[in-house]
């Protein structure tokens, strides 16, 4: 494991050495190398960079070194790539945690809309949740084995 780790942060390197050289060649010289749906992802990596923050050039220019990443290696094989939908409700499930103060049902059935029963289910799942996060398992080391 321990030399696969090694042979993969050396090839990393150099595909490193390559993506960096990427800062000095200029924004339309490079976007007419991109295939479209590199193109594609580039935008929606920079999108979300530019959300949390990052100016729009560099948003893109660093969207570009992680498609390069992934276009390396990843590239050339047929790859699912999931929605991320159990991501997604989980992240919403979190949200109304948060958000619950015990009075707003009605508010929070009608911003997730979702019924009822089915914010009462996602609260107790994250109620256990959160009280394993604070109260771990006493005996859960020992079951382990």
């Amino acid at each position: 494991m321990e030399h696969q780790r090694k042979l993969f942060n050396d090839e990393h390197q150099q595909l490193g050495q390559l993506l960096d050289r990427m800062d000095q060649l200029p924004e339309d010289e490079l976007g007419s190398k991109w295939p479209k749906s590199l193109a594609e992802l580039i935008d929606v990596m920079a999108a979300e960079l530019e959300r949390q923050g990052l100016a729009s050039d560099q948003a893109r220019r660093m969207a570009g070194k992680q498609a390069g990443a992934v276009a390396h290696f990843l590239g050339g094989r047929v790859y699912y790539l999931p929605t991320g939908d159990k991501l997604k409700d989980a992240l919403r499930d979190d949200m109304i945690w948060a958000e619950f103060n015990g009075r707003n049902m009605d508010e929070l059935s009608s911003k997730f809309r979702l019924s009822q029963p089915h914010l009462y289910a996602i609260l107790r799942q994250q109620r256990a949740l959160h009280r394993a996060r604070q109260q771990p398992d006493l005996f859960g080391p020992f079951n382990a084995q």
